[in-house]
């Protein structure tokens, strides 16, 4: 039965990042006193890198690729970590890939004080045993986020999946409303956490959650 449900996954996630002309995905950088920029995409593949948490971004261009990235999505100089204004411990950043004859090549972008708030004003309510209250009290917390699934028993598949490779019931809570059920797996409390789970999760392919840091 497991097998079914990690087979299933498996393909449909590495279906949506195998064509990296669309590719996007939200991930930890790692930093490099280097000037290289490394992906597991070819060389010579243009990105624009977002800091998910202030809303700036710039577009680079890759200089190698490597399949031993582990739990970074990209790996960046010290130059592009500061003028991103990147958080060191929880460096989270959105990849969206450029097509090389883009119109759009800017170097650096910023969104008004208007727009980088709007994320900040919306509050998302978790259902769980758990005391949720105290939950959200916490600040600079990694949250992994599976769905949202409109069938309910999709959901519910995905809730065992995650309870029987992760083995720990506290860190796996539900956020379940009608035709938008959610799976989430925190709080985590740094890196080495997330790279724990990530490294379980990776082993049946489930790696197409989203990250939030609350």
């Amino acid at each position: 039965m497991y097998k079914k449900i990690f087979l299933f996954f498996f393909v449909i996630f590495y279906s949506c990042s195998s064509n990296y002309i669309i590719y996007e995905k939200k991930g930890f950088a790692k930093i490099v006193n280097n000037d290289k920029i490394i992906t597991s995409f070819p060389k010579g593949t243009i990105f624009r890198i977002t800091n998910v948490e202030i809303k700036e971004s710039i577009v680079v261009t890759t200089n190698e690729k490597s399949k031993n990235l582990g739990s970074r999505v990209i790996t960046l100089p010290n130059d592009i970590f500061r003028k991103l204004k990147l958080d060191k411990n929880l460096p989270l950043i959105h990849m969206q890939s450029l097509r090389k004859n883009k119109i759009y090549i800017a170097k650096k972008t910023k969104t008004f004080e208007q727009e980088k708030r709007v994320d900040k004003k919306i509050k998302i309510e978790k259902i769980n045993v758990m005391n949720l209250s105290e939950k959200k009290k916490i600040k600079d917390k990694i949250y992994l986020n599976f769905g949202p699934f409109y069938n309910k028993t999709y959901a519910n598949q995905m809730y065992k999946v995650l309870n029987f490779k992760i083995n720990n019931k506290n860190l796996i809570f539900k956020d379940y409303k009608d035709n938008n059920y959610k799976i989430s797996v925190g709080p985590l409390n740094n890196l080495k956490e997330y790279d724990k789970i990530y490294l379980k999760l990776g082993k049946i392919g489930l790696i197409g959650f989203d990250i939030n840091i609350q």
